[in-house]
């Protein structure tokens, strides 16, 4: 009975998405204190040819991706750093700014021409911003995003009572600023993987799930149905597919000099 499937798929997302919440809050604290850990120059064989950069979304910190970085810390990746940036007030441009910061101390800390992404809900529109525009072209090869709204979301308007922030508009569908976003074609060789599920609540309507792009083959959209919006934090599923992803992409990289 396909009706009842859909209830058990539901329901069983519906549970992992309250544990997720309760991890999140739970782990919080732990990345109050900004990451001053130095990395070094990037190993030429590394299993992840650049450093890897994993930006959290709204009202949150670094703490979001304390399981994906343990994981990929024990499989031997290296250089690995997180990010705190300001998501409650402010505007996406200052949040840009933010990113370009640390982008460069990961670049100089590392002795990388570019480095990849990892970036969870409004990180991802964060960080495809900078990497489509202005300064940002070039110093990303690989973007993975969860659960972002690349095409806006009608909750934004919820973030409109926030105060000094200027989210409400920003991601509202059809704003000036996604629009500018998503008709700025991706770097040359850049690439952006967009993972989502039918079961976020934050994406909607759920017409704005997939993402396209110039140039059309940079873009690509994995559906992942078992996870909610913060359950992409926790979910070995998730983190199958970003390290399949990444790991396509040091294949492809090593077998073309000219990559």
């Amino acid at each position: 009975m396909k009706w009842f499937d859909t209830v058990k798929t539901i329901s069983k997302a519906s549970v992992s998405e309250c544990i997720a919440n309760l991890k999140a809050i739970n782990m919080y604290p732990l990345g109050l204190i900004h990451d001053y850990k130095s990395g070094y120059q990037h190993p030429v064989h590394s299993i992840n040819p650049r450093p890897i950069l994993l930006v959290h979304g709204i009202v949150h910190n670094r703490s979001a991706f304390h399981s994906l970085k343990k994981r990929l810390e024990k499989q031997g990746w290296h250089n690995i750093y997180t990010i705190n940036y300001t998501t409650s007030y402010g505007s996406l441009g200052s949040m840009v700014g933010q990113l370009s910061k640390r982008v460069d101390e990961v670049l100089k800390d590392t002795n990388a021409k570019q480095i990849d992404i990892v970036a969870h809900s409004l990180g991802g529109v964060v960080a495809r911003y900078y990497m489509s525009l202005g300064e940002g072209r070039g110093k990303i090869k690989e973007l993975i995003t969860l659960g972002t709204p690349h095409n806006g979301t009608m909750l934004s308007r919820i973030l409109s009572f926030l105060p000094g922030s200027s989210l409400g508009w920003d991601l509202r569908e059809n704003s000036y600023f996604l629009r500018t976003m998503n008709e700025t074609s991706l770097p040359k060789s850049s690439r952006l993987t967009n993972i989502y599920s039918p079961l976020d609540w934050t994406v909607w309507p759920k017409n704005n799930l997939t993402v396209k792009g110039s140039p059309k083959a940079s873009f690509q959209n994995i559906c992942i149905d078992s996870v909610g919006h913060t359950g992409f934090l926790y979910s070995q599923k998730v983190f199958e597919t970003i390290i399949a992803t990444l790991s396509e992409s040091t294949t492809s990289m090593r077998a073309s000099p000219t990559a």
